[in-house]
């Protein structure tokens, strides 16, 4: 259902910005969650402000209904389950079905030279099936993975 979007892009002029014309959202939209990226070479709070963002773009895209951080914690911490270190399909899987989402968000941020990137999956809660995935590279510092770094994953897991 997700690999049958289309997506077309146009870049504006004006402030070198890049504009995105994405198709209409579903009629049912899936609800997803983002398990916090793995950090490798970075900080974790950055890794966390990260993954923050890329929460916002993929509900800013309207294809999902997109769970929060603190309700998504608050549902594992009654059920006894911690997020931190869940990095495998398998356990992202098991998280969705704790918080009761169709589609999974996970991957990790790392930093190799000056070089950022961005790694993503979406994977489905059903059937464990990695759906799509996004990878993003930025040289520079690290806030250009915010603008439009996480924009652009977000649009590349909907395609």
């Amino acid at each position: 259902k997700l690999n049958n979007i289309s997506l077309s892009k146009t870049v504006a002029k004006s402030n070198n910005s890049i504009s995105y014309t994405l198709p209409p959202p579903p009629a049912t939209l899936s609800n997803i969650a983002v398990v916090d990226f793995d950090a490798n070479n970075i900080s974790k709070g950055e890794v966390k402000a990260l993954t923050d963002r890329l929460r916002v773009e993929l509900f800013r895209t309207k294809h999902f209904k997109v769970i929060e951080r603190e309700m998504m914690e608050d549902i594992l911490q009654e059920q006894g389950f911690q997020q931190s270190g869940c990095t495998t399909d398998e356990c992202m899987v098991q998280i969705g079905r704790l918080i009761g989402v169709e589609v999974i968000v996970g991957g990790s941020i790392s930093k190799v030279g000056k070089t950022f990137t961005v790694s993503t999956r979406i994977v489905s809660v059903e059937t464990g099936d990695i759906l799509n995935s996004a990878s993003y590279d930025h040289r520079g510092e690290i806030d250009g993975l915010l603008n439009p770094g996480m924009k652009e994953v977000a649009i590349s897991l909907i395609k």
